[in-house]
């Protein structure tokens, strides 16, 4: 069986239905530390120099945030070298504790193409993932999936799990159709996904208008985006007040710890190809602005995705009203504008921090 069929049984079996038999198994996860965030992190991780990456990393150095799990998903590339990855950047930045839940392979609908081959990103690949730096994590990804994970974690800690989705939303739209009661009880998702035509610098980079996340899954993130959960949205916009240049590269790895050597050895061949070159930064804003809120400015929109299999597939539309089509588009905040000082120094500043002592995961 090919990539694409085993994706509609694995989309429509395991991710929607599955999940509902694991949720009463084992002990119910409680959150150790009110005074931090709890947060679960949603991504389609691959190892530096992606934002993915980078902001894992910034969140496992913030003190302000308790990481539940970690759940991967298709995106960059496949859902297993995301899982393979995140396991490997656990060990490195000494927390193996954390627990990594394996999610989708595949997009609900979404198929593989010859545009989608050209383009950046393999989340439709079926090579086993390659060795990630230093080699494969001796830590093991955890057999609940990762659908199960989420909706057990927001329901046994009602109101108090932020979920930060930076990759595909394919595992969080699945969650939503597991559990009537998931959506009402999850205390805020922050999305890096979408681009707002509506605001300046809203054009796509996936295709003229679509942003890659949406449009790898335009059918989970209009599922999401629809939901009533309480989203902050983190688009290209907002991405696109940021650069990061080699002088702040090398500001980053001025002081040598385990994360930033990392940096050194894979984010370091960008500049010394392209010394002149800037690079936008995505999910290190999402995950900053969890941290702290003020590094960015919102604006309350409502926003839909067009998931029609047409010139405008996975292309999001924000509008101050309800426009015919949208009637089930929700308001959210959207971020549009960013504190790039502010942002930069936060994020070179835990970069360099000494590795925190291993985090002791609750039972799960």
């Amino acid at each position: 069986m090919n990539r694409a069929a085993r994706g509609e049984v694995v989309n429509k079996q395991l991710l929607f239905f599955r999940c509902a038999l694991v949720l009463t198994a084992g002990a119910a996860l409680s959150v150790p530390t009110a005074a931090r965030i709890p947060i679960i992190i949603d991504t389609d991780f691959v190892m530096p120099p992606s934002d993915d990456s980078m902001a894992v990393m910034l969140a496992l150095q913030s003190p302000e945030l308790e990481i539940l799990g970690i759940t991967t998903v298709a995106g960059n590339d496949s859902v297993e070298r995301a899982t393979s990855d995140a396991l490997r950047l656990l060990e490195i930045a000494n927390q193996p504790a954390i627990p990594v839940y394996q999610g989708a392979d595949m997009p609900l609908v979404h198929t593989k193409s010859d545009f989608a081959v050209r383009q950046y990103g393999k989340w439709y690949s079926d090579d086993p993932p390659p060795p990630p730096p230093g080699g494969f994590a001796r830590s093991l990804v955890e057999n609940e999936p990762a659908v199960s994970f989420i909706v057990r974690a927001v329901l046994a800690n009602p109101h108090q799990v932020t979920i930060v989705a930076i990759g595909p939303l394919t595992n969080i739209a699945a969650a939503i159709r597991a559990h009537p009661k998931f959506a009402a009880l999850v205390k805020r998702l922050v999305i890096m996904g979408g681009a707002i035509a509506l605001l300046p610098d809203g054009a796509g980079n996936i295709t003229p208008n679509a942003e890659f996340n949406f449009w790898v899954d335009p059918e989970a993130a209009q599922v999401t985006l629809r939901s009533g959960i309480r989203i902050e949205l983190s688009p290209l916009n907002v991405s696109r007040k940021s650069a990061l240049t080699k002088a702040w590269y090398e500001k980053m790895v001025a002081i040598e710890t385990p994360l930033t050597a990392l940096l050194k050895s894979t984010l370091g061949r960008r500049f010394e190809k392209n010394p002149e070159r800037s690079w936008y930064m995505y999910d290190q804003i999402a995950m900053a602005s969890v941290v702290d809120s003020g590094l960015v400015t919102t604006q309350r929109l409502y926003v839909d995705v067009n998931i029609d299999h047409g010139i405008s597939y996975g292309v999001s539309v924000g509008g101050r009203q309800i426009w015919p089509g949208a009637e089930g588009a929700q308001q959210m905040d959207v971020q549009y504008d960013l504190d790039w000082e502010g942002f930069i120094d936060m994020f070179v500043e835990r970069i360099q921090r000494p590795l925190s002592a291993p985090t002791l995961v609750p039972a799960h």
